[in-house]
């Protein structure tokens, strides 16, 4: 883009970007590279390894009920019709950071927030387009890494909660990272009374602090957002702290601390990437629970966007 992709930044941004929930302005929905037509181009190029299509129940505390599907010969016309139409969710992960026709604009973005925030230094970032729809929900869970999110069609509801007890347990987090559950994690709808609630319309920007535990309701129209995972310094000490704490406990341990900070963080980032590279010599190395088995296939025909399959 020939303009910056933000537009509002200031100094009191500056100030609560990545230590709360902050929101601003981007130009990223007025953009050609998000007309319908262009999405569905993407959605037929996008290599389906890096595809996720899923749905999900009503009930924001059964996040159970969220389950995997097929777009099987779907067009990219048809699938985001089928989104429009019905019940469904496609993450298109790595879109902004791999696709050529996206990765100038992802370049643009991190170039401009590194400019803006002095200090602000990312050792990798990723880009995941969604798309979603009307209805669609995201349940309460909490990403290993930072995470900020441009908002480009639609209208949705952000609730992000604090990143620490009760909301978010360090336990569920060392679990996480052992790979021996999903980021969805224990939720309270009462807990909703504490969160920070953002609506959002195309254009919005926002961000909240690491870990912090967040869900989504879209409240009308087709929804399409960028999802942005940021790899930092703080958030590698961080998570090697809580993965060591999780093999300390699978030790026979138990671990007082999870403070990033210290002699006793640096020592237990070795340890981290002891235990990684022998779970990965033994062979003994967990693997990433699924959200569910394959369940459904997209369906145009459907009001929800999707036909159940059988039980097999």
């Amino acid at each position: 883009m020939a303009e910056p992709v933000l537009i509002d930044w200031n100094e009191d941004k500056r100030a609560e970007f990545r230590n709360g929930v902050m929101t601003a302005r981007h130009r990223l929905h007025l953009a050609p590279e998000f007309t319908d037509l262009a999405l569905a181009a993407l959605l037929k190029r996008h290599p389906r390894e890096l595809c996720d299509f899923c749905t999900m129940g009503e009930d924001p505390a059964d996040r159970d009920s969220w389950r995997a599907g097929d777009p099987g010969s779907a067009t990219g016309a048809e699938l985001l019709e089928a989104v429009r139409q019905g019940k469904l969710w496609i993450n298109l992960r790595e879109a902004m950071n791999t696709d050529p026709v996206y990765k100038p604009l992802f370049n643009a973005l991190f170039a401009q927030l590194k400019q803006l925030n002095p200090g602000y230094a990312p050792l990798r970032v990723y880009g995941g387009i969604l798309i979603s729809s009307p209805k669609a929900q995201v349940f309460y869970h909490s990403d290993v890494s930072e995470t900020l999110l441009l908002h480009v069609k639609g209208h949705k509801r952000f609730r992000i909660y604090p990143p620490r007890g009760p909301w978010l347990e360090d336990l569920s987090m060392e679990e996480v990272l052992h790979k021996t559950q999903t980021e969805d994690i224990p939720y309270d709808p009462a807990w909703d009374a504490d969160a920070a609630m953002v609506d959002l319309t195309p254009g919005d920007f926002v961000s909240w602090p690491l870990h912090a535990p967040h869900r989504v309701e879209n409240l009308d129209g087709l929804n399409v957002s960028i999802t942005c995972e940021v790899v930092t310094r703080e958030s590698v000490m961080k998570n090697a702290v809580l993965h060591a704490n999780g093999a300390l406990r699978r030790m026979g341990f138990r671990p007082k601390s999870s403070s990033p900070d210290g002699a006793q963080a640096y020592a237990k980032l070795a340890l981290s990437k002891s235990w990684k590279a022998w779970e990965k010599v033994s062979g003994a190395a967990s693997r990433p629970l699924p959200k569910s088995e394959t369940t459904f296939d997209v369906d145009l025909a459907s009001d929800t966007g999707y036909r159940d399959r059988a039980p097999a």
